[in-house]
């Protein structure tokens, strides 16, 4: 997987009928704070949470203990040994399918202490338009593809999930939180992932810069859309603004374009942007 080339465009999960929808875009704005939801967050419950293969009861045991050392480096021999075989007795009692169903939980549940931002190669994905910004309700916000934060950022592969072999090294490199099924590939995502840190903060602080515009969806109300532009006038730097129209093209197929003049450069942009009359 390799960072992407083009510039990465988010399409946040607000509508312009939630009343939340400006609240949580004014910090973006004006403090340069995007917010990265959690695995649990995410719309498909599959999403970061690999498949595990099934181990032989030795290979759990050996893993365990593993792990145990790994936790508490001062273990001794004769504890490893004591503890390896209460997990053999545990797992004479009560049995491998219910130590599998429990380690898998507990797996999950130390994943959901990591953070996604998803975005998306284009901006005129007209799906994501209609599902993530309200039916052409919301905005859309565009990034340059440079600085320390974007280089993480890389392409989400879709289809089936390989299982995670907990006992192979080369099966925790967290591959699987950048894969997903294949019915979500209309959104063409790329994602960063943030690992669990101390406080397990939800934000992350962006250099301005990286923020090249914010695209209004075309059904944005009058309201939203002037407090949209105040913000975008106030912010420093102060942010290009521009609303998405239907545009018919020569072939019939439906595009979505933006008013010109644009305040800022468009030389990174590998879209084509048609011009206003």
């Amino acid at each position: 997987m390799t960072s992407q080339e083009n510039t990465p465009s988010t399409f946040l999960q607000e509508s312009g009928q939630n009343p939340q929808y400006l609240e949580r875009l004014k910090p973006v704005l004006l403090e340069h704070r995007l917010y990265l939801p959690s695995l649990d967050q995410l719309n498909d419950p599959a999403d970061g949470r690999p498949k595990l293969v099934i181990l032989d009861p030795e290979q759990m045991v050996s893993f365990l203990v593993a792990a145990m050392v790994r936790d508490n480096p001062a273990t001794g021999e004769a504890d490893q040994q004591r503890h390896a075989m209460i997990l053999r007795h545990s797992l004479r009692v009560h049995g491998m399918d219910f130590f599998h169903s429990e380690f898998v939980k507990l797996l999950h549940r130390d994943l959901e202490s990591f953070r996604v931002y998803s975005m998306s190669k284009r901006w005129d994905n007209l799906a994501l338009w209609a599902k993530y910004a309200g039916d052409h309700t919301g905005y859309c916000l565009e990034f340059a593809n440079t600085g320390e934060l974007f280089k993480h950022a890389k392409e989400v592969i879709y289809g089936e999930s390989v299982p995670m072999d907990v006992t192979n090294p080369a099966h925790r490199s967290g591959y699987f939180l950048f894969m997903k099924r294949p019915e979500w590939s209309n959104e063409e995502e790329i994602r960063l992932v943030r690992p669990r840190t101390k406080n397990n903060v939800p934000g992350v602080i962006i250099r301005p810069e990286w923020m090249t515009r914010i695209i209004l969806g075309k059904n944005i109300s009058e309201e939203n859309e002037r407090q949209i532009r105040e913000w975008s006038l106030e912010r420093s730097p102060a942010l290009g603004v521009v609303k998405a129209q239907f545009d018919q093209a020569p072939r019939g197929e439906k595009v979505v374009r933006c008013p010109s003049p644009l305040s800022h450069s468009l030389h990174s942009h590998r879209i084509i942007l048609v011009e206003s009359d």
